[in-house]
């Protein structure tokens, strides 16, 4: 597909979808926009705040103030009921493992722990002086509903995911080490049905997605020959409670344009070359 055909279908697309929507694909080495669409708006994050919450994390490990093996208590009265990872009871598990659950199943649970170690301030410092984000911001733990009753919430944009991932890609950020735990996590991030949901070919893309009622978002870098590079689809405002994939089929079909536009050729063996 050529940009101006990705363009027209892009904006066809989501004029007929019955969601808010914002898109951003560009360059990871230059920082180039390739396609952009309401970037700067700030959305309730989902599940794409514990990206911000990973490098933050992992920047206090960097300063001597944690450690991957230290070991953190998960007593009964934190686990919440949606965590498959830690249903079977109390526990306690390394810094290292809450992480990996964290970015790699979404664990809720996990994601609330490492947010209680390292504690709002700092994970709000971090994204606003170290990372330069100007729309995100974590209010909340996970499945917290009192709290968003009381106006806290998390969020983030578009614009803000491409300067994270930016970041930590270019090695401006964290160590050489820990950059490569957090890309490790990342590329092992098991949601695979939001931007990758058609896509059939083998790929490097290093990501987080985020769900609730209504909302669905996934972000994060395409590693290729050619040039790493970046989407984020965020959408909001949907016809898609949780369970409902409308939202993510969407996701689906924006993503395989995208990806056939700017993507690197589909390997040989997928086309009987």
């Amino acid at each position: 597909m050529t940009e101006q055909a990705l363009d027209t279908y892009l904006k066809q697309e989501i004029a007929a979808f019955p969601c808010k929507t914002a898109v951003l694909v560009g360059e990871v080495e230059s920082g180039k926009v390739l396609w952009a669409l309401e970037p700067d708006t700030q959305v309730v994050s989902a599940s794409t705040i514990k990206v911000p919450v990973l490098l933050a994390a992992l920047e206090e490990v960097r300063q001597g103030r944690l450690s991957l093996g230290q070991t953190l208590d998960l007593p009964a009265e934190v686990l919440l009921e949606d965590s498959q990872v830690f249903e079977y009871g109390p526990t306690s598990r390394s810094l290292w493992e809450l992480l990996y659950w964290m970015i790699v199943e979404s664990d809720n649970t996990a994601t609330n722990r490492v947010i209680s170690t390292v504690g709002y301030d700092a994970i709000n410092a971090y994204a606003r002086e170290v990372l330069g984000l100007r729309h995100t911001v974590c209010q909340r733990q996970m499945l917290d509903w009192d709290a968003i009753a009381a106006g806290r919430n998390n969020y983030t944009s578009a614009a803000d995911q491409f300067a994270l991932y930016r970041k930590l890609c270019r090695g401006e950020i964290l160590n050489e080490s820990l950059t490569a735990v957090a890309l490790d996590m990342l590329r092992r991030q098991r949601s695979m049905d939001d931007i990758l949901r058609y896509n059939p070919y083998p790929v490097d893309f290093a990501h987080k997605t985020g769900g609730l009622d209504y909302l669905s978002h996934d972000a994060g870098v395409f590693f290729q020959p050619g040039g790493d590079w970046f989407l984020g689809i965020f959408t909001w405002d949907g016809p898609s409670p949780e369970g409902d994939n409308r939202q993510k089929q969407f996701i689906g079909r924006l993503g395989k344009a995208i990806y056939d536009t700017y993507g690197a050729p589909a390997p040989a063996f997928c086309t009987g070359g």
